[in-house]
Order: structure tokens, then C-alpha cells, then sequence
């Protein structure tokens, strides 16, 4: 490789109004270099990243009109298809406009199954949610609204897209209840969830955010967002980013709810273009799952037992998981308690047991690992701890949803409906 190229965004933006630059999604750099490829800095100019997973971070503002105005002074509650908001911070007296932030990990009072990702999804996706005021004079007011009738719907991430994260397992003797898993995490290392896209991800692709800065243009669920700063929790180990977004310009079909045995939690996703500045950029970006460390630990207290990388989890592993409605037909009327109908966090195993939503199935794997037929194919994983070959029982983010977002970033970026932007401030890892 020839030491010292360099290039800007401008030149890149000017190669790509040209139809003359080389853009290849993460998957296929990765790909490229496990076949030998030596990809150098000539060959390629922007790289498309992508993150799909739990991202408890979210939440949402959103403001729209209510009511005529003086029918209420103030809102003191509001429920989004009974998902508690908060209202304000602006009170809008009198005016009947509601302003209302939204948390992601909040659940409905009238369906503990439904939480904030997925009224996030019902909003983007164009459904009329039900909305319950309760005014500061103790008045309670019903009314209906769409995406189309809130002028302001914004999707806040506080703690997005970490680099890499941990995994979990269970070394007691009692199962514990944990947002890292749809079932209690079972005792004596009976299963592993872990966390992260490995080397697809955004920050894991631009480890040092040379490229990735303040009012950096990313994809949001498929719409325009910008990066905001770091996120909270953040850590030079484990770094990870915040965001804002335009929830009119989302695709539903990338986000939603997941249920968890300790509450709702948010699917986001996100795809981040990573342009090749420098020899630096380019050979941290060709860092392989292989060589990304993934820290296993035990969920009582997150000590670290074991280290181990992002290959056990991803190299060789199924990207989608299989339903063979045959094997089923043979169990389905033994199986009155169905553990993948009971433990499916997105509830994509249809109510007769017959098929999976791929719309909405995050790939997790929990359906595979805890049939009783052995009807869902798809391998995810093992890591040694202690000794033990513990099965991942559930992955905590969709490397298929990633690759995807990654792919429809390159295509906007050729056919120039999604402009590479200088970031206005460098973000310094902390």
C-alpha cells in the first residue's frame, strides 16, 4: 500500500456526481479480504456501514394538534396506544397542541407485549394511535392522530450503535430475569445472549471517529438522521454514539419492539457511510469479526469470565432462522406451550403457529434454541467459559437488517439521493 494518500469528502462527493467512485457495503469489504483480496486505497472511496440491535436509548418528541383551542389548559398525562408520555417540557396552555416525549422502554398499560418500539413503529408506519389526555383539571380527553397530522415527530437515540458490547451468561443456580434475554437467562451456563454487529458496525468500521463526527449524515431506520455527539455510558472501550431523526423519512420495516423477561426493549437501525480518507480509514475499516474482541460475562454483576471475539457469534452462524411447518405439523398439537410462540420478543411466529413474519423477525434465534421439534433451523453460535461450551441462545442484534441498511445506503449514495456531509465538530472518544 502506498504510504500518505489522502482524499476529502468534497473529492469523494465530486467522484460520485461523476458515477466514478467505488462504494462497497461492509459486507463486501469483509468479504474481499477473507478471499485474499488485497483492497487498497485507489480501490474504493466510501465504505456503508450498518448496526441493527437493542438500542434502550430512544425516545421520541413528538407535537401536534389536539384540540380546539381552550378546551384544556394543560395536559398533566398522556398514553400513546397506552404507552405513558410525558408532557411538555413546553405546557402549550390553552392552545390544545400537545408537545410529549416518548420512551422507548416504556410499556402499555393496556398490553404489557406492547412498548415504546413498537408505538415508534405503529407512528412511522402510518397507524392512527389512540391517545389519552388527562388535563391538569383532571379532565380526560380521547382523540386519535397519525404521523401525517404531527408537524413534530423526532426520534432522540441517547446511547446508540456501541462499537462492541458484552456478552452474558448465568453461573447461579436460579434463573434471572434480564433485558439481555426474552426468557429468564437460564442457571449453571445453561445459555449466552450477546450483543453488537461485529465488524459491520458503524464506530467498529472508524474505531478512532476520524471519519464519524458531530453532524455526521447517518440513516435512522432507513431515514435522514445526524449524529449528535457521544452517547451516554460511552467509554473508550466501548464507545457509542447519539442521534437525531426525521421519524417521517423511516421505514418501519427497520425498527420495532422487542419483548425482554425484564420489560420492552427498542430495535433500531442504523447504516453509516464511512468515506475513505486516508490509509488509516481504510485498514482499520478491514478489521475482521476474527479480531474483535467480545468479552463474555456473568450477568449477576458483569464480571468478565472470559474473552473471546465476534467470530463465535457471527462467522459461520445463520443470518436468517428457517421454519420447517412439516416437522412442526408433527409436534404442533403436543406443543400447547410453544417456547418459540411464548418467547418470540417481536412476536413474529404468526398466532397459528404456521410461519415467521420475516417483516419482523429480528433472527434472534431463541425460536432454535428452545424448540422442543428442533422446527427452526438455523446455527447461533457456542463460546467456551470456564471450561463449558455455553450455546448462544439469543443474539441481541440482526447482522440481516445491518447488511440490508448498509446496502441501501450504498445504493442512495450511486444514485445520489443521500449526500456525504463534513462533519462540523470532531467528536473526541472519552
Amino acid at each position: 500500500m502506498t504510504q500518505g494518500k489522502k482524499r476529502t469528502i468534497a473529492d469523494i462527493n465530486r467522484k460520485l456526481a461523476a458515477g466514478e467512485a467505488v462504494v462497497m457495503s461492509a459486507s463486501e469489504l469483509c468479504q474481499e479480504v477473507r478471499c485474499g483480496t488485497d483492497v487498497q486505497f485507489d480501490d474504493l472511496d466510501v465504505i456503508t456501514s450498518g448496526t441493527c440491535g437493542l438500542m434502550s436509548g430512544t425516545y421520541a418528541v413528538l407535537s401536534f394538534q389536539f384540540s380546539d383551542p381552550n378546551r384544556f389548559v394543560k395536559a398533566s398525562q398522556i398514553y400513546f396506544n397506552g404507552v405513558e408520555g410525558y408532557p411538555g417540557p413546553c405546557p402549550n396552555e390553552r392552545i390544545g397542541i400537545i408537545d410529549a416525549i416518548v420512551y422507548g422502554t416504556k410499556h402499555s398499560r393496556l398490553d404489557p407485549h406492547y412498548g415504546g418500539g413498537h408505538l415508534f413503529k405503529d407512528i412511522v408506519r402510518g397507524a392512527e394511535i389512540a391517545v389519552e389526555v388527562i388535563t391538569d383539571e383532571g379532565k380526560t380527553l380521547r382523540g386519535g392522530v397519525t404521523i401525517d397530522q404531527m408537524p413534530h415527530a423526532v426520534l432522540h437515540g441517547s446511547r446508540h450503535a456501541f462499537r462492541n458490547y458484552v456478552g452474558f451468561v448465568n453461573p447461579g443456580k436460579d434463573p434471572i430475569a434480564t433485558i439481555f434475554c426474552s426468557s429468564a437467562l437460564p442457571p449453571n451456563y445453561g445459555g449466552a445472549t450477546a450483543c453488537g454487529c461485529g465488524e459491520l458496525n458503524p464506530i467498529q468500521k472508524d474505531p478512532g471517529l476520524r471519519t464519524i463526527g458531530v453532524g455526521t449524515r447517518v440513516m435512522l431506520n432507513g431515514g435522514t438522521g445526524f449524529v449528535a455527539g457521544l452517547g451516554t455510558r460511552s467509554s473508550i472501550e466501548r464507545p457509542c454514539l447519539s442521534v437525531v431523526a426525521d421519524m417521517h423519512t423511516m421505514n418501519p420495516d427497520y425498527m420495532g419492539g422487542f419483548q425482554t423477561s425484564a420489560g420492552p426493549e427498542v430495535i433500531q437501525t442504523w447504516a453509516v457511510p464511512i468515506p475513505i480518507l486516508d490509509e488509516t480509514v481504510l485498514r482499520t475499516a478491514k478489521i475482521l469479526d476474527e479480531e474483535i474482541p467480545l468479552v463474555i460475562t456473568d450477568i449477576r454483576g458483569r464480571a468478565a469470565l472470559t474473552e473471546t471475539t465476534y467470530a463465535h457469534l457471527w462467522l459461520g452462524t445463520a443470518r436468517r432462522i428457517g421454519f420447517d411447518d412439516e416437522a412442526c405439523s408433527v409436534f404442533r398439537s403436543k406443543c400447547l406451550d410453544c417456547p418459540p410462540a411464548l418467547l418470540c420478543p417481536s412476536h413474529a411466529f404468526t398466532e397459528k403457529k404456521d410461519k415467521i413474519d420475516g417483516k419482523i423477525c429480528f433472527s434472534c434465534g431463541i425460536c432454535a434454541a428452545t424448540c422442543h421439534g428442533n422446527c427452526f433451523v438455523g446455527e447461533i453460535g457456542s463460546v467456551q467459559v470456564d471450561g463449558r461450551r455455553v450455546p448462544f441462545i439469543q443474539r441481541l442484534s440482526d447482522r440481516a437488517k445491518a447488511s440490508a441498511a448498509a446496502d441501501e445506503l450504498k445504493d442512495k449514495l450511486l444514485r445520489q439521493t443521500f449526500k456525504l456531509v463534513e462533519p462540523v465538530a470532531k467528536i473526541e472518544l472519552r
